[in-house]
C-alpha cells in the first residue's frame, strides 16, 4: 500500500499484521512563485468556503506587469461550498474587468477543477451553471488565458476571498493602501519576485 503521508506507528503495525507492506511517497520540494503578465492586466481569484458547505465568499485582485494592484474585491455568497466559491469568483472577476474596460491577458486561479471545466467546455457541477456557462463565454469570446497555478502563488485572492467570509459583506479595494492589513504581505511578496516553497 502506498500513502501520501505519514502515519502513527500502531497504524504500520495493524497493517502488518494483516500482511501488508506500507511505503510513504517521498515529498518534494518546488520553488514556485507569481509570474506578472508580460502585458496589460491579469486577474488572480479565488473563492473560500468554512465548512464546505458553509458561508463561503469569493475575491480577487486586478494587477499590472509591475506587480502593482490596480484594484482588489471581496463578495460574501452565503452558504455554498469550494466550487460555487470559486466559480462565483470567477465571474465576479470578469464582470468587473469588463466594467471597468480592463484588458486582460491572463487570469490565474487554483481551482483545477474550474480551470479544467472551462478548458474542456463541461461544467461540472449543475449547480454552477449560471456563473460558469456566462465566464465561459465571456473568455472564449476574448485572447485571454485562464490558467491553473499553485495556491501558493494566489494567495492575495485567497486572503481577500477569506475576508469576505469574515466581513460579511461586498466590497471592492481600489490601490495597495486600501487593501485590508493582512492582503499587503503576500502582495508585496509577489511584487518582489520572491519564491514560495511547495511540497508535492
Amino acid at each position: 500500500m502506498m500513502f501520501k503521508t505519514d502515519h502513527s506507528l500502531a497504524t504500520y503495525q495493524i497493517l502488518h499484521s494483516y500482511g501488508f507492506t506500507y511505503h510513504t511517497a517521498a515529498k518534494r520540494m518546488k520553488l514556485v512563485r507569481w509570474i506578472p503578465p508580460l502585458v496589460d492586466f491579469c486577474l488572480n481569484v479565488d473563492g473560500a468556503s468554512k465548512g464546505n458547505p458553509g458561508f463561503c465568499g469569493g475575491g480577487g485582485c486586478i494587477r499590472d506587469k509591475r506587480g502593482t494592484i490596480l484594484l482588489a474585491f471581496a463578495n460574501f455568497y452565503g452558504v455554498g461550498n469550494n466550487i460555487i466559491a470559486e466559480t462565483r469568483a470567477l465571474w465576479d472577476g470578469l464582470r468587473l474587468t469588463y466594467f471597468l474596460g480592463v484588458c486582460l491577458s491572463e487570469i490565474y486561479s487554483d481551482s483545477s477543477t474550474l480551470v479544467h471545466s472551462i478548458q474542456k467546455g463541461k461544467c461540472s457541477n449543475w449547480h454552477i451553471q449560471r456563473w460558469w456557462r456566462p465566464s465561459r463565454d465571456l473568455l472564449q469570446g476574448n485572447a485571454t488565458i485562464l490558467s491553473h497555478v499553485f495556491r501558493e502563488t494566489n494567495q492575495v485572492a485567497d486572503w481577500v476571498a477569506n475576508h469576505s467570509i469574515s466581513s460579511i459583506c461586498n466590497e471592492v479595494f481600489w490601490g495597495f493602501n486600501r487593501l485590508p492589513y493582512a492582503c499587503k504581505g503576500p502582495l508585496l511578496v509577489d511584487r518582489s519576485g520572491l519564491l514560495n516553497i511547495r511540497l508535492i
